[in-house]
């Protein structure tokens, strides 16, 4: 059941899977450095890296109507992102760049030839060679790729249309339709969903003073978006959205040298600990980044010293809690402290915590990626911005999300999907954490230091990592279902990895166990460099799924087995 051949959907009878299988440490390494021998035998992968079946087949119409010559392209679910997207592609390759944009509106009507209110849009940012790898990160770092989904039932409708059957296009415009009001009802629904988890989690009542006058309203203060990275570039954009308004106010009112300098607009973010790869990427991809890779109290007092050096300004702190892969917990408290004295802002990415932890008081702006444990079935995608309506940020915010530079882009049908997977959400995170903690105290942990180098979870990091992590852990909350663990070498995590009878391949907060070469997978053209904040090339990572306990224990001891066994036959 869990040997998926690499490079298709995992697990293999999932429609939409966002996962796929990488069985062998041979095939992600291979993977990772894009050999083609490797890469030619996908046929999915993770949505924002690498089309879907139904976006592969979609992009295939869009190339016959329009390309040109040897020309690939990525579709958009707007207009306006689109041409952002080719926007950002001439600001790379130069204005002499042919990289061009393309759009198919399907515009729905009843059955009297009235518009029923539903236009459609996809437009597809064309362009070869490497002004096309200039295309896919863009469309990979943004996040609103468009849906699986979608695709697919623009495809049956392109498909019906060219047939011209009547009843056949009628049926497709139909499910469209309902997508349409069916996605409203679900979206209504996971906000309030989210407001409930966040103010009361397992149904307990926040009594912590920091809670105070804190009241999310889902219409106001919550907003969904396709995918978590896209939570995170919305997020960065709303920053500078705020920072351009607030430079623009100081240059009208601006009477001497000292206000005209504090009208200059500043476009670096601050990243504190070690985060997931793409985080950081866009940070530098689009502003300026400056990056406290530790994410301890080392890092507390670089950042404070970069904050009191002449003519030194943060417009926000990006921070994960904890951290992807490696676990830590940064200190909320003292960050919120810096915040407040020095006038930047902090945003959360809590979606490895999740309802574990009480993190939205420290926070101005809080990024959840719904595809992991929220979502669970590992079938769809999607994210959330949570606002906080007690920062300083919150005014702006709420002006930016009403304007024009933010579109409701989650398909209809994901949100129906993601509404229905996340019901059990608190009793699945219950779970998930129980089987984690008897996992690594059983199993796993008397092995640190013997079989594997060490493990990475924030019950033993460091004595920091833990007291963080308790000063914000929910009363009902535990530490999460990931961990890492690190080998004495990579033979070692390569027999532990091939033997390891669970699922494997990207992504985490699965309903499965889910395994992967972490380091190797996000930075394998950096492993020296990376491997200074601890993330070492043996890392495997484990988000630990529902199964019965003691098959997972069955399993994990297996391939300990293997392991000690290599190291019996090396000495």
């Amino acid at each position: 059941m869990t040997d998926i051949e690499f490079g298709q959907p995992l697990p293999s009878n999932l429609d939409y899977a966002v996962s796929f299988g990488i069985p062998t440490w041979d095939s992600a390494i291979g993977y990772a450095e894009k050999k083609p021998e490797v890469i030619s035998k996908m046929s999915t992968g993770y949505p924002r890296y690498f089309p879907q079946p139904s976006i592969q087949t979609l992009c295939a119409y869009f190339v016959n109507k329009f390309g040109r010559d040897s020309e690939l392209c990525r579709p958009f679910p707007s207009i306006k992102l689109a041409s952002k997207c080719l926007e950002y592609v001439k600001s790379v390759a130069g204005p002499e760049s042919e990289a061009h944009l393309e759009v198919e509106t399907v515009e729905i009507r009843n059955d009297t030839g009235k518009p029923a209110g539903l236009v459609v849009t996809i437009a597809a940012v064309f362009a070869s060679d490497d002004e096309f790898e200039i295309v896919r990160e863009y469309w990979k770092l943004r996040g609103e790729c468009v849906s699986s989904r979608l695709a697919s039932t623009i495809n049956q409708l392109l498909d019906v249309t060219s047939l011209k059957s009547g009843q056949a296009q009628h049926e497709v415009e139909s499910k469209l339709l309902a997508a349409k009001k069916e996605g409203e009802e679900a979206k209504n629904t996971i906000k309030r969903r989210i407001v409930e988890n966040r103010s009361n989690p397992f149904g307990l009542k926040k009594r912590d003073s920091n809670w105070e006058g804190l009241n999310l309203n889902p219409e106001n203060d919550v907003y969904l978006v396709s995918s978590g990275m896209s939570a995170i570039s919305t997020a960065r954009n709303l920053l500078t959205f705020w920072e351009e308004k607030r430079s623009s106010e100081c240059v009208l009112s601006s009477q001497n040298a000292n206000e005209k300098e504090k009208s200059l607009v500043c476009d670096t973010v601050g990243i504190f600990g070690f985060p997931f790869k793409d985080t950081q990427v866009i940070m530098t991809k689009f502003g300026k980044c400056k990056f406290f890779g530790f994410g301890d109290s080392r890092d507390i007092t670089e950042l404070q010293k970069f904050l009191d050096a002449s003519n030194q300004r943060l417009l926000a702190v990006f921070v994960e809690t904890p951290s992807n892969p490696l676990l830590n917990m940064p200190n909320l408290k003292e960050l919120r402290r810096l915040a407040d004295a020095y006038g930047f802002f902090i945003v959360i990415d809590d979606t490895i915590g999740g309802l574990n932890v009480d993190i939205l008081p420290y926070a101005d702006i809080v990024c959840t990626s719904l595809t992991k444990l929220f979502n669970g079935a590992s079938n769809v995608m999607g994210g959330s911005v949570v606002l906080n309506p007690k920062s300083a940020l919150y005014q702006r915010a709420r002006e930016y999300f009403k304007s024009g530079e933010f579109e409701d882009l989650l398909w209809g049908e994901d949100a129906v999907v993601l509404e229905r997977n996340s019901r059990d959400f608190e009793d699945r995170t219950l779970r998930a954490n129980t089987n984690t903690e008897k996992l690594l105290k059983e199993l796993l942990l008397p092995e640190q230091g013997k079989t594997c180098k060490k493990i990475y979870y924030p019950t033993v990091n460091s004595k920091e990592t833990i007291n963080n992590y308790e000063s914000v852990r929910n009363e009902r909350g535990g530490y999460g279902c990931l961990f890492s663990v690190a080998f004495h070498s990579e033979g070692d995590a390569e027999a532990f990895y091939d033997s390891l009878k669970v699922f494997k391949g990207p992504s985490n907060g699965t309903n499965f166990t889910l395994a992967c070469p972490y380091v190797h997978l996000a930075h394998h053209s950096e492993l020296e460099e990376v491997s200074k904040f601890g993330a070492d090339s043996s890392i495997i990572r484990v988000s630990v799924g529902l199964e019965e306990t003691q098959l997972l224990l069955d399993v994990f001891s297996s391939a300990l087995d293997v392991v000690k066994s290599r190291r019996s036959q090396q000495t």
